[in-house]
This record gives C-alpha cells, sequence and structure tokens, in this order.
C-alpha cells in the first residue's frame, strides 16, 4: 500500500541511514527535518511496516531558458526483505502521476543505476567534468583587471545575482529558492566563498571551496566572462604554499583546458543526472522552439511511454506566425510521422543532449530522415545541459 509518510517520521532517516550507510546524529536528523519540511515522501507499507519510499521535491528549472516546474526524485530507498517484490515500481509510478498532478512538466534524478532507472522512463541528459590540476598548472594571469575578496555575510543576494547569470549560459539548472539557499548552499559554513568583479565593481563570477590535506577542492564554480574565469583561477593560485593541488567539477563543454598553459591534467566525464519528461503534451506546448521565420510548417512525432501511457500518442507540432501550437492525437492512421521515438529519446533531444539526427544516424528513432533534418532545426542548440545542483 502506497501511503504519503510525514518528513518528521523518524523512520524516513532510519531507512535512508542504512541504504545509504550514513550514521547520523539526532542533530543531524532534527537538522535533515527542517531541510526536507517541502518535500512529499511516499511510502509503501508492508502492514504497519515501511517497507521502501521515495521523495519528491517540488523545484523549477530552466530549460533554454524557459522556467518549466520540475519534480525532483531523492532518496529512494527499500530495506532489504522487501527488495523485488515491485514496491518501487508502484512508486515510482506514483510519483510520476502526483507530479502531473502538481504542474511538474520534468523530473530529475541522480542515478544509482542508471538502466534501473530507463525502465521507468528516465533518461541521461547531465554529464560533468572532474578535474584534478596540479598547482603548478594552474595560470596566473598577471594582467587581468578588477578584483577577488571574500564574501560579506551581507552579500548573499550579489551570490544569488551571480549565480542567476552564470544559469543562462546552460539548460537544465536549477532556479534555488530561498529554501535552497538556505539548506542547500548556504548551511556548508566550512566552505569559503570569494567574489570576482570586474574594474567596475560588478560582480561577474564566484567560488566555493576549502582547503585541507594539500588540496584545494572547489565545491561551486561560477565564471560568468572569459575574465572572471581567469581571476578566479588567478585567486586558485594564490594558495601555491598551501595545497599541491586541486580538485573542481564543472560542465562537460567547459573550456577551462584553453586556459592552462599544460592542459594535459586529469579529466574525468561522469554520468550526474538524468531526465524524464512527466508531461510530455504540456513540456511540447510551452517549449521554446527555436523559430527563426514565420513561414507554416507541421512535423509529426509519435511517443511511446511505457511506464507513463498517458504520454504515448501522436503529437502535431505546428510552426506558424513566428510561435508553435502542439495537438495530440491518439493515433497515426495515414499520417506522416517524422520521427517515432521514446520519452526517454525525446528528453534527450529537447534538453539538447542529442539530435534528432544523431539518434537517427544510429537507428536509435525511425522516421522521415529530411523532415528530422528540418525539424531538428527549431530544437534550440546554443545552451549546454548542466545541474551545479545535487539532491
Amino acid at each position: 500500500m502506497i501511503k504519503q509518510i510525514p518528513v518528521t517520521n523518524d523512520e524516513i532517516y532510519e531507512l535512508s541511514a542504512f541504504a545509504f550507510q550514513v550514521k547520523l546524529t539526532p542533530e543531524q536528523v532534527e537538522k535533515k527535518k527542517k531541510e526536507k519540511q517541502n518535500e512529499t515522501v511516499w511510502g509503501w507499507l508492508e502492514g504497519e511496516n515501511l517497507a521502501a519510499k521515495v521523495h519528491l521535491i517540488p523545484l523549477e528549472t530552466r530549460i533554454h531558458g524557459q522556467v518549466m516546474k520540475m519534480g525532483g526524485i531523492a532518496s529512494v530507498a527499500t530495506w532489504p526483505e522487501y527488495r523485488r517484490n515491485g514496491a518501487v515500481r508502484q512508486l515510482l509510478t506514483h510519483a510520476i502521476g502526483e507530479m502531473k498532478k502538481a504542474g511538474c512538466l520534468i523530473s530529475y534524478l541522480a542515478p544509482f543505476s542508471v538502466p534501473f532507472y530507463r525502465k521507468f522512463g528516465w533518461e541521461m541528459t547531465i554529464n560533468e567534468m572532474q578535474f584534478t590540476i596540479p598547482m603548478e598548472h594552474i595560470p596566473k594571469f598577471k594582467d587581468v583587471t578588477g578584483y577577488v575578496r571574500r564574501m560579506k555575510k551581507d552579500e548573499e543576494a550579489i551570490l544569488k545575482e551571480v549565480y542567476q547569470a552564470y544559469t543562462e549560459q546552460y539548460t537544465g539548472m536549477l532556479v534555488r529558492d530561498d529554501h535552497w539557499w538556505k539548506y542547500k548552499v548556504f548551511s556548508k559554513e566550512e566552505l569559503i566563498t570569494v567574489i570576482s568583479y570586474d574594474d567596475g565593481g560588478n560582480a561577474d563570477g564566484y567560488l566555493r571551496y576549502k582547503v585541507k590535506g594539500g588540496k584545494v577542492d572547489i565545491d561551486e564554480w561560477a565564471a560568468v566572462t572569459p575574465d572572471s574565469k581567469k581571476r578566479l583561477l588567478q585567486f586558485i593560485a594564490n594558495h601555491d604554499s598551501m595545497a599541491k593541488e586541486v580538485h573542481m567539477t564543472l560542465p562537460d563543454d567547459d573550456l577551462l583546458p584553453l586556459f592552462l598553459e599544460e592542459p594535459s591534467v586529469k579529466q574525468e566525464q561522469k554520468p550526474y543526472f538524468m531526465t524524464r519528461i512527466v508531461d510530455a503534451e504540456a513540456f511540447l506546448k510551452v517549449y521554446p522552439f527555436q523559430i527563426l521565420s514565420e513561414k507554416e510548417e507541421t512535423y509529426i512525432i509519435k511517443v511511446e511511454d511505457a511506464v507513463f501511457g498517458e504520454n504515448s500518442g501522436v503529437y502535431h507540432i505546428h510552426f506558424q506566425n513566428g510561435s508553435h501550437h502542439v495537438e495530440k492525437t491518439a493515433d497515426m492512421a495515414g499520417q506522416n510521422v517524422t520521427a517515432s521515438l521514446t520519452i526517454q529519446q525525446l528528453a534527450m533531444i529537447l534538453l539538447g543532449k542529442q539530435t534528432l539526427e544523431q539518434l537517427y544516424s544510429q537507428a536509435f528513432i525511425s522516421g522521415d530522415l529530411e523532415n528530422i533534418v528540418k525539424l531538428d532545426a527549431y530544437i534550440p542548440k546554443k545552451r549546454h545541459p548542466y545541474l551545479a545542483d545535487f539532491f
């Protein structure tokens, strides 16, 4: 039986502690309860016992500049004696329905297993690049102007403005609300925060880091301009008497190696987050297609969602007078379909992870190549998918 569990219920944290192999003090549990006060927890009960659970986090994200409601899936866990009985399948399917009711268009999660979550309609869309850089390879840009200084207690608003500007370079970043800033960002009191300023005193970047064990460990990096990137690298280089190497995580398309005199440093590209389209019709209706002309064209895509059948169907995407509208039909009889694809492939395409043509060329999708190329031109490609947060 599926039942909503209050976030104050200690059973939730006992299961998380076991599943994720962490030991929480009573104080840490109370802190977690405050952090998760806006989450919804759905549990699978066997009698009176909590057998499995999933957390649903109400969030917002920017998809190619368009703000959308997003449901974050987190802390999926099952006690061993209840595993492999379909509890998680029931919970995830239920969560998709609840997200749709709440108006969420898409969902993110960090997978413990990509194949497992693919079965439920999520797909890899966001990778990250982890850098390990010897300190002597961090360049010293002596000619760069402006300055870097530590953030003061009353300058949190400046950090938020820089983050906002940084998110506009990517697709998929969170719209952080005050709750997120308080419990997910500023709660990391061990971190030092510094802000980059240009010649005019305008903030254009920041980093949050700590130095421990001879390493500079950068928790968050935001460089809005090339000069801000140089300024922040120069600041890191000033730690050469304290640390031998630097650890940082950036978008997997970041051009950091071009800023290094010696780019042969350790770089590991890692899968990070998966995306699922919750409501395909609503998502397509508000999606910011790149419309370059006012000519009238219609493309038809057939979408299959094996888990949440409400998304399955044929979608007519009609472009006219610089805008678009979408109509869904139940079948494709007598219709010229541009592309047939799954809900997972649709997520990859619309977030900019892959193009229609790329998936067609590798036989992942079928359709009319000529029209696939034309439809591809309407999908924005300026922003690369990235997420600077974790849940």
